[in-house]
Protein backbone atom coordinates (compact mmCIF):
# COMPACT_ATOMS: atom_id res chain seq x y z
CA UNK A 1 0.00 0.00 0.00
CA UNK A 2 1.23 3.47 -0.86
CA UNK A 3 0.50 6.75 0.87
CA UNK A 4 1.27 10.29 -0.17
CA UNK A 5 3.92 12.22 1.70
CA UNK A 6 3.75 16.00 1.53
CA UNK A 7 6.75 18.30 1.99
CA UNK A 8 6.47 22.08 1.71
CA UNK A 9 8.76 24.79 0.45
CA UNK A 10 10.66 26.77 3.08
CA UNK A 11 11.25 30.49 2.59
CA UNK A 12 10.91 30.20 -1.16
CA UNK A 13 12.10 33.17 -3.22
CA UNK A 14 9.01 35.00 -4.59
CA UNK A 15 10.61 35.15 -8.02
CA UNK A 16 10.98 31.38 -8.11
CA UNK A 17 7.37 30.93 -7.05
CA UNK A 18 6.20 33.32 -9.76
CA UNK A 19 8.17 31.44 -12.44
CA UNK A 20 6.75 28.08 -11.37
CA UNK A 21 3.25 29.55 -11.08
CA UNK A 22 3.49 30.68 -14.70
CA UNK A 23 4.56 27.19 -15.75
CA UNK A 24 1.64 25.66 -13.80
CA UNK A 25 -0.75 28.12 -15.47
CA UNK A 26 0.42 27.10 -18.94
CA UNK A 27 0.15 23.43 -17.99
CA UNK A 28 -3.38 24.14 -16.82
CA UNK A 29 -4.17 25.03 -20.43
CA UNK A 30 -2.84 21.60 -21.46
CA UNK A 31 -5.13 19.93 -18.91
CA UNK A 32 -8.08 21.92 -20.19
CA UNK A 33 -7.42 20.80 -23.75
CA UNK A 34 -7.17 17.15 -22.72
CA UNK A 35 -10.49 17.33 -20.86
CA UNK A 36 -12.15 19.23 -23.70
CA UNK A 37 -11.03 16.87 -26.46
CA UNK A 38 -10.86 13.52 -24.67
CA UNK A 39 -13.13 13.81 -21.65
CA UNK A 40 -16.19 12.49 -23.45
CA UNK A 41 -17.42 9.42 -25.35
CA UNK A 42 -15.42 10.46 -28.41
CA UNK A 43 -12.11 10.26 -26.56
CA UNK A 44 -12.62 7.26 -24.31
CA UNK A 45 -10.64 4.89 -26.57
CA UNK A 46 -7.58 7.14 -26.72
CA UNK A 47 -4.70 6.42 -24.37
CA UNK A 48 -2.34 9.16 -23.22
CA UNK A 49 0.43 7.57 -25.31
CA UNK A 50 -1.74 7.64 -28.44
CA UNK A 51 -2.64 11.27 -27.83
CA UNK A 52 1.00 12.16 -27.17
CA UNK A 53 2.20 10.46 -30.35
CA UNK A 54 -0.55 12.14 -32.36
CA UNK A 55 0.35 15.57 -31.00
CA UNK A 56 4.04 15.01 -31.73
CA UNK A 57 3.22 13.93 -35.28
CA UNK A 58 1.05 17.01 -35.74
CA UNK A 59 3.82 19.14 -34.15
CA UNK A 60 1.24 20.34 -31.70
CA UNK A 61 3.39 22.17 -29.15
CA UNK A 62 2.90 24.08 -25.92
CA UNK A 63 4.95 26.91 -24.46
CA UNK A 64 6.37 24.62 -21.75
CA UNK A 65 9.10 21.94 -21.62
CA UNK A 66 8.12 18.79 -23.55
CA UNK A 67 8.38 16.50 -20.53
CA UNK A 68 6.11 18.81 -18.53
CA UNK A 69 3.22 18.76 -20.99
CA UNK A 70 3.61 15.00 -21.58
CA UNK A 71 3.35 14.29 -17.86
CA UNK A 72 0.40 16.68 -17.55
CA UNK A 73 -1.32 14.89 -20.42
CA UNK A 74 -0.76 11.54 -18.72
CA UNK A 75 -2.06 12.85 -15.40
CA UNK A 76 -5.15 14.45 -16.92
CA UNK A 77 -6.01 11.32 -18.91
CA UNK A 78 -5.66 9.25 -15.72
CA UNK A 79 -8.15 11.57 -14.00
CA UNK A 80 -10.57 11.14 -16.90
CA UNK A 81 -10.18 7.35 -16.67
CA UNK A 82 -11.04 7.50 -12.97
CA UNK A 83 -14.32 9.25 -13.73
CA UNK A 84 -15.10 6.60 -16.35
CA UNK A 85 -14.44 3.77 -13.89
CA UNK A 86 -16.63 5.43 -11.27
CA UNK A 87 -19.47 5.62 -13.80
CA UNK A 88 -18.97 1.95 -14.71
CA UNK A 89 -19.75 0.94 -11.12
CA UNK A 90 -23.20 2.50 -11.45
CA UNK A 91 -23.59 1.09 -14.95
CA UNK A 92 -23.00 -2.44 -13.69
CA UNK A 93 -25.76 -2.02 -11.14
CA UNK A 94 -28.05 -0.80 -13.89
CA UNK A 95 -27.19 -3.87 -16.01
CA UNK A 96 -28.16 -6.21 -13.17
CA UNK A 97 -31.52 -4.45 -12.92
CA UNK A 98 -31.90 -4.34 -16.69
CA UNK A 99 -31.68 -8.07 -17.36
CA UNK A 100 -31.44 -11.37 -15.52
CA UNK A 101 -30.12 -13.19 -18.57
CA UNK A 102 -26.61 -14.40 -17.74
CA UNK A 103 -25.33 -14.35 -21.29
CA UNK A 104 -26.65 -10.85 -21.91
CA UNK A 105 -25.17 -9.60 -18.67
CA UNK A 106 -21.80 -11.10 -19.63
CA UNK A 107 -21.94 -9.44 -23.05
CA UNK A 108 -22.75 -6.06 -21.53
CA UNK A 109 -20.12 -6.37 -18.78
CA UNK A 110 -17.46 -7.29 -21.36
CA UNK A 111 -18.35 -4.36 -23.61
CA UNK A 112 -18.24 -2.07 -20.57
CA UNK A 113 -14.88 -3.42 -19.39
CA UNK A 114 -13.19 -2.79 -22.73
CA UNK A 115 -14.79 0.64 -23.28
CA UNK A 116 -16.97 -0.54 -26.14
CA UNK A 117 -20.08 1.03 -24.66
CA UNK A 118 -20.35 3.77 -27.28
CA UNK A 119 -21.34 1.18 -29.92
CA UNK A 120 -24.15 -0.32 -27.81
CA UNK A 121 -27.31 1.84 -27.60
CA UNK A 122 -28.24 0.64 -24.10
CA UNK A 123 -24.73 0.99 -22.64
CA UNK A 124 -24.24 4.32 -24.36
CA UNK A 125 -27.41 5.64 -22.77
CA UNK A 126 -26.50 4.32 -19.32
CA UNK A 127 -22.97 5.69 -19.44
CA UNK A 128 -24.16 9.09 -20.61
CA UNK A 129 -26.48 9.14 -17.63
CA UNK A 130 -23.78 8.32 -15.10
CA UNK A 131 -20.67 9.77 -16.75
CA UNK A 132 -21.04 13.52 -16.87
CA UNK A 133 -18.60 15.41 -19.03
CA UNK A 134 -15.97 16.99 -16.82
CA UNK A 135 -13.91 20.14 -17.13
CA UNK A 136 -10.49 21.11 -15.85
CA UNK A 137 -10.27 23.42 -12.87
CA UNK A 138 -6.61 22.75 -12.07
CA UNK A 139 -4.13 25.46 -13.00
CA UNK A 140 -1.69 25.24 -10.10
CA UNK A 141 0.07 21.90 -10.55
CA UNK A 142 3.26 20.61 -12.15
CA UNK A 143 4.03 16.91 -12.51
CA UNK A 144 7.76 16.12 -12.42
CA UNK A 145 9.00 12.67 -13.41
CA UNK A 146 11.66 11.02 -11.23
CA UNK A 147 14.41 11.46 -13.83
CA UNK A 148 13.63 15.15 -14.33
CA UNK A 149 14.71 16.50 -10.94
CA UNK A 150 17.59 16.21 -8.51
CA UNK A 151 17.79 16.47 -4.72
CA UNK A 152 20.51 17.60 -2.35
CA UNK A 153 21.09 18.63 1.27
CA UNK A 154 21.94 22.15 2.38
CA UNK A 155 21.69 23.70 5.83
CA UNK A 156 20.05 20.60 7.36
CA UNK A 157 17.22 20.83 4.80
CA UNK A 158 16.49 18.91 1.62
CA UNK A 159 16.32 20.80 -1.66
CA UNK A 160 14.96 19.80 -5.05
CA UNK A 161 15.87 21.17 -8.46
CA UNK A 162 13.05 21.00 -10.99
CA UNK A 163 12.91 22.11 -14.65
CA UNK A 164 11.91 25.72 -15.22
CA UNK A 165 10.40 27.30 -18.30
CA UNK A 166 13.81 28.11 -19.77
CA UNK A 167 15.41 25.16 -21.50
CA UNK A 168 18.28 23.67 -19.51
CA UNK A 169 17.63 25.80 -16.42
CA UNK A 170 16.31 24.38 -13.16
CA UNK A 171 14.63 25.99 -10.17
CA UNK A 172 16.00 25.08 -6.73
CA UNK A 173 13.33 24.72 -4.03
CA UNK A 174 14.23 24.50 -0.31
CA UNK A 175 11.98 22.17 1.68
CA UNK A 176 10.86 22.14 5.30
CA UNK A 177 12.26 18.65 5.87
CA UNK A 178 15.57 16.84 5.61
CA UNK A 179 13.89 13.94 3.80
CA UNK A 180 14.51 13.99 0.06
CA UNK A 181 11.45 13.21 -2.11
CA UNK A 182 11.51 10.22 -4.45
CA UNK A 183 9.57 9.06 -7.49
CA UNK A 184 7.20 11.24 -9.46
CA UNK A 185 6.44 14.59 -7.83
CA UNK A 186 3.23 16.58 -7.88
CA UNK A 187 3.98 20.24 -7.16
CA UNK A 188 0.93 22.14 -5.95
CA UNK A 189 1.31 25.92 -5.73
CA UNK A 190 -0.74 27.70 -3.09
CA UNK A 191 -0.43 31.20 -1.62
CA UNK A 192 3.28 31.65 -2.28
CA UNK A 193 4.24 28.17 -1.13
CA UNK A 194 4.77 24.88 -2.92
CA UNK A 195 3.55 21.53 -1.68
CA UNK A 196 5.60 18.58 -2.92
CA UNK A 197 3.47 15.41 -3.07
CA UNK A 198 5.07 12.02 -3.66
CA UNK A 199 4.09 8.41 -3.00
CA UNK A 200 5.91 6.07 -0.61
CA UNK A 201 5.31 2.51 0.55
CA UNK A 202 3.71 2.37 3.99
CA UNK A 203 6.51 0.13 5.27
CA UNK A 204 9.05 2.83 4.38
CA UNK A 205 7.38 5.47 6.55
CA UNK A 206 9.32 5.78 9.80
CA UNK A 207 10.58 9.23 10.70
CA UNK A 208 8.60 11.82 8.73
CA UNK A 209 10.68 14.74 9.96
CA UNK A 210 8.85 17.94 9.05
CA UNK A 211 6.94 16.28 6.23
CA UNK A 212 3.31 15.28 6.57
CA UNK A 213 1.17 12.57 5.08
CA UNK A 214 -1.96 12.98 3.02
CA UNK A 215 -3.81 12.08 -0.13
CA UNK A 216 -4.87 15.51 -1.41
CA UNK A 217 -4.34 16.09 -5.14
CA UNK A 218 -5.35 19.69 -5.23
Amino acid sequence: MKVTRIARSHRLNPGKFAALAEQAKRLGAVRSEVWQRFGSMAGVHKTDRQIRDSWLKEEHTFDVPANAWKETLRDAKADISMTVEAAKVKARRAIRRHTGDGDEQKRLYTALKFNRFAADPYLSRIMRRHWKRGHNHTHNQIIVRSDQYTTFQQGSKAWIKVPGLERGKRVAIPLNTRIEPTGTLRLILRAGRIEVHYAVEVEAVHDCGSATLGVDKG
